[in-house]
């Protein structure tokens, strides 16, 4: 993750603990290159909320989330 989705993460962790598990993912290792492919992620800067099943929800791309729209997204997954 970048710097700023990783900032986003980190303050939306505390509000989400027992409800959602996140995980970083580094583009530049073979694990996290595969994981990226799997998730239909273009590039290096995004964010992915899977189902306890491990289907894609939601994903982004970039930096276009705000802390509002993912702690929404956050809410409707852990429903």
């Amino acid at each position: 993750m970048c710097a700023q989705n990783t900032r986003l993460v980190e303050a939306l962790r505390p509000r989400f603990e027992g409800d959602v598990d996140f995980f970083e993912v580094r583009a530049d290792t073979r694990e996290g290159s595969a994981l990226l492919a799997r998730f239909g992620m273009p590039g290096t800067h995004g964010l992915v909320v899977l189902d306890r099943q491990g289907r894609v929800l939601w994903r982004s791309f970039g930096h276009d989330v705000t802390p509002e729209k993912m702690e929404a997204v956050l809410q409707q997954a852990i429903r």
